[in-house]
């Protein structure tokens, strides 16, 4: 069985990958439409102070963990077990096209930049021949309303989606949660859709295979340092990530009166 962590208000699921798959797959014939989050470190910064999106961050059906620093995050401000199961979204997605190719349900990925959204799904075709997928590009989208125009959603409708990834980024006008807003505004109005899921960046990422960090430096969770040498214009969000998120997780420890123990837990984790 899978388990649940709660990170200054936002729960995310520790499930491992056998589960998750089974739990993808049930979404995927279940009667209703099913919303999957990728909660990382600046997801979290920014729900501490927009109720809405911390609301929708909480509500999702399945919250998987993605950045690295939640593993952390978690041995200092819990008592519970170490958080084992961490699932990036390029990992999801790529779950989720084999999925998708082996139910025969269409995907859509909506959103994205350039090219790229055309090129993921044509290797996603390469990989599973059989894979349904089509790439539409929304146009632009308020930042402060997220909503698709009545054309764009009327063309989503006619597409029948039942997997929709959502890669529209964070929004200027909020510092996060553009997507997760407009996956919520999809669920109410694709009756065909059955799992939406935020992807963020990793369409590009996956459009661009040098911007995916080696596994070592995977497996010592320096991701966010590739991306900085690779993305150097990213570097205001990397700042939140591995700075700023630390910060503010320290001073919740301080404040809970358990800095001693978290030190402890998360040098146990590190090493």
């Amino acid at each position: 069985m899978n388990s649940s962590h709660d990170i200054l208000g936002v729960r995310v699921d520790d499930i491992p990958d056998a589960e998750l798959e089974q739990r993808l797959n049930d979404m995927l014939v279940s009667a209703r439409a099913n919303i999957v989050v990728t909660p990382n470190a600046e997801f979290i910064l920014s729900a501490r102070d927009d109720a809405e999106f911390r609301g929708i961050l909480k509500s999702a059906d399945l919250s998987l963990p993605d950045g690295v620093s939640i593993k952390y995050a978690v041995a200092a401000l819990t008592d519970d077990e170490a958080l084992i199961h961490r699932h990036t979204g390029v990992d999801t997605l790529q779950l989720l096209a084999r999925l998708s190719a082996e139910s025969g349900k269409r995907m859509l990925i909506l959103g994205g930049t350039g090219k790229d959204p055309e090129i993921v799904g044509g290797e996603f075709k390469k990989l599973y021949p059989t894979l349904d997928i089509v790439a539409l590009d929304p146009g632009i989208i308020d930042d402060e309303v997220p909503r698709l125009s009545e054309a764009v959603a009327s063309r989503v409708k006619s597409l029948e989606p039942v997997i929709i990834a959502v890669a529209l980024g964070q929004g200027r006008g909020r510092r996060q949660g553009k997507q997760e807003r407009v996956m919520a505004f999809l669920a109410e109005e694709i009756s065909t859709a059955r799992i939406l899921i935020g992807v963020g960046g990793a369409i590009r990422t996956l459009a661009h295979p040098s911007l995916i960090p080696p596994l070592a430096w995977r497996k010592r969770g320096v991701e966010s340092l590739w991306r900085l040498i690779k993305q150097p214009w990213r570097s205001p969000r990397i700042f939140r990530a591995v700075i700023v998120f630390p910060a503010v997780v320290v001073w919740e420890c301080i404040g809970r009166r358990r800095l001693l123990k978290a030190a402890k837990r998360v040098y146990s984790e590190l090493f």
